[in-house]
Order: C-alpha cells, then structure tokens, then sequence
C-alpha cells in the first residue's frame, strides 16, 4: 500500500509540473548520450585491438646455416617458454613465398638468389599477446644461439595500447562529470517540486508521518526521471548508431549488459538527486 501510495503520488507531481521534468529527463538523456557515445566508441577500439593482439606474434630470424639438429633445438629451447603456445618454422623459400605474395616479385627479381632468411614464427598465448607481453619473450629469444634478429611490432602494439588507456581515461572522466550534472539536474526538479508542496508535507509530518513515508514519492520521481533520462539517451545513441554505422564498416552497439547498466546508473542518479534534495526539507 505504502509503495502503491508513492508511485501514485509520483505521476501526480509529475504532471503537476511536466515541463520541469521534461528539462530534467531531456538533460539527463543528453548528458548519458555523450557518456554512452563514449563507451560505444571504446567498446569497438577494444575490439580491434583484441582483433589485432590475436595477430600478435613474435618472428626470430636465424642467421645462415641453423638447420637440422641445431634448428630442433632451438625451436624446442623456444617452444618451452613460458607464453609461447607454438612455433612454427619458415624456410627461405617459405619467407620468399610470403614476400611475393604480399608485395609482388619486382623487388625480388632484382637480386641474385633468395636474400630473405629463414625464421622462427612464435605464435603466443593471448595473455602475452600485449607490448609488454611479446616484448619480454622477444627479449629472451634474443640472445640463443642462432637467432640474429626477433621482430614484434613493438611499435603499433604499444600505440594501441596507450590508446586504450587513454579512451578508457576519459570515459571515466566523463562518467563522473555526467553523474555529477545529472544529479545536480535531478536534485534541483526535485527540490522544487518539495518547495511546491511544502505546506502539504509539513502537515503530513505534523500528524505523524514518518521521513522514509514523506520522502518515498521523491525518490520514486527521481528514479523514475533517470530511468526515463537513460532510456532516451539509449534510443538516440541506437539511432545515431543505425544512421552511421554502413558507413563506417563493422562496428557493433553496446551490448545488453552495459545498455542495462546505462538504465541502472540513471536510476542510482536519480535516487542520489532526489536524496540530496529532501535534506534540506527533512530531518534525516
């Protein structure tokens, strides 16, 4: 009865004041629109990046002459470090093979003979598949006898990585100015709508009501407000979503669990404004 009282007298206020509540969802909606732009485009640098750590692999050039026993023994020297999942060896005319078919053969055809060495693929785990991770087991493959020199892509994996930092960074950082401005947004509608009934809350405590049944009703409408804030902002991003994405390839939306967590956060703002505002009215 006492929850069906609130969510009533909610909608009541509501409508008492829909423009009001239209400021608030509609700031709320814009201010989680930006947070979640930001997470979208995050979420899909992410899946890049784990597309292209997945091609992460570490390649030892040998120098001339390591074959027969000594290539076995390097290969299983190399196998047995810890985060290498496989290696696999390339011979001249394998490298030669792989050089002309990503570059064509005029380069080639200038030279005598086969200039491109033999080498050592190490395919890695996917907990080493990150700079610090093939940096490392580059560093211990460098130094056996018969490598002359391990490449990584050391370059481009750290780049990405930083870039991921960064966009993680800054989402947070959104986050909390987007939290913090629609709590201040919710906070003050609400705090408006108790200085509109304050005779009919004073009256309300007067003949014995108690603080959580006064402010139940608030809180209803504040909640209600950032849920509705949330939803909007999801409806605009998905729309913006659908209008870019043929052009921008194979992008993907938030999935449905960080979708929910955008509503759930809308209604924990909504709850913390509506909160923040009765202090001022109620002993609490």
């Amino acid at each position: 009865m006492k929850v069906g009282y609130a969510v009533a007298e909610a909608f009541r206020s509501i409508r008492r004041v829909p423009l009001m509540t239209t400021v608030s969802v509609g700031t709320i909606g814009l201010s989680l629109m930006v947070f979640g732009l930001f997470l979208l485009v995050t979420y899909n640098v992410q899946g890049v990046v784990q597309e292209l750590r997945a091609k992460v692999d570490v390649e030892a050039y040998l120098e001339e002459g390591v074959r027969g026993q000594a290539l076995s023994r390097l290969s299983a020297e190399v196998a047995m470090i810890p985060g290498v999942q496989e290696v696999r060896y390339i011979s001249k005319e394998q490298a030669r093979a792989r050089f002309v078919a990503d570059f064509g053969d005029t380069l080639l055809s200038l030279l005598e003979g086969n200039p491109l060495p033999a080498s050592l693929l190490i395919v890695l785990t996917g907990d080493q598949r990150t700079a610090e991770g093939s940096a490392a087991i580059a560093e211990k493959i460098t130094p056996m006898e018969g490598v002359d020199e391990v490449i990584y892509g050391q370059g481009w994996v750290e780049r990405f990585d930083r870039l991921i930092m960064a966009l993680s960074a800054v989402s947070i950082l959104i986050g909390l100015v987007v939290s913090l401005a629609s709590v201040f947004v919710i906070s003050n509608t609400v705090k408006l709508t108790v200085w509109a009934r304050r005779d009919a809350v004073e009256i309300m405590k007067l003949v014995g009501a108690t603080d959580a049944f006064v402010k139940l009703p608030f809180l209803v409408e504040g909640t209600f407000q950032g849920v509705v804030g949330a939803a909007v902002a999801l409806v605009i991003l998905y729309s913006l979503y659908g209008y870019v994405s043929p052009g921008l390839g194979d992008i993907m939306f938030l999935p449905l669990s960080v979708s929910g967590a955008v509503l759930v956060m809308g209604a924990v703002l909504g709850g913390i404004g509506s909160q923040l505002s009765l202090r001022q009215f109620l002993e609490v």
